[in-house]
């Protein structure tokens, strides 16, 4: 779902002004995406939370460092990625890229009559396929096709390159399309 950008702006200024039972708008528009990052990178729901309020709380108080030369979005998942690295760094969290519980549920019998799974089996195979990808793929894939961020964000929000991006991105399409080959 796209946000509006003049109510963005409008809250935004609403909370700089003082008001600020208006950041709850932009908590609200923003808590999925911010939460999908977090655990993407952090592969534990606990640790996402966590970086998900601090987000919140970080982008809150520094709202007033916010220029508008992006979209709050944006600006708001460089500080969830910026945050969910330093927790990885600090909390010596290992490379981890396949979900342990999802790698044992996973067994042969699902290779049967793929034309015959239900949109929710689909989903969740789609959701196994990602996980499996490399921490960082898996986070360019969620915000390219699932939050629609642009190459341009998603370079601000990780730092990477646009064309470390776009490889990156082929990569990930590459191994996805050769796990899921038989959705299509």
């Amino acid at each position: 779902m796209q946000m509006d950008i003049n109510d963005e702006q409008a809250h935004i200024g609403m909370v700089l002004k003082g008001d600020h039972s208006a950041y709850r708008f932009l908590v609200e528009k923003n808590k999925k995406i911010v939460y999908s990052i977090a655990l993407r990178i952090l592969n534990n729901t606990e640790d996402a939370e966590d970086a998900a309020q601090e987000s919140f709380i970080k982008a809150y108080q520094q709202l007033h460092t916010f220029k508008g030369k992006s979209k709050f979005s944006t600006w708001l998942c460089t500080i969830t990625y910026r945050i969910c690295l330093a927790k990885l760094k600090t909390n010596s969290l290992g490379y981890n890229a396949i979900d342990h519980e999802l790698a044992e549920n996973y067994s042969d019998e699902m290779k049967g009559p793929y034309k015959e799974l239900t949109e929710k089996e689909k989903t969740t195979m789609i959701k196994e396929a990602i996980q499996k990808l490399p921490k960082i793929d898996a986070l360019l894939i969620t915000l390219y096709y699932f939050n629609e961020n642009s190459i341009n964000e998603i370079e601000e929000i990780t730092g990477l390159t646009a064309s470390n991006i776009k490889i990156k991105l082929f990569r990930a399409r590459k191994i996805l399309e050769h796990e899921l080959k038989f959705l299509i």
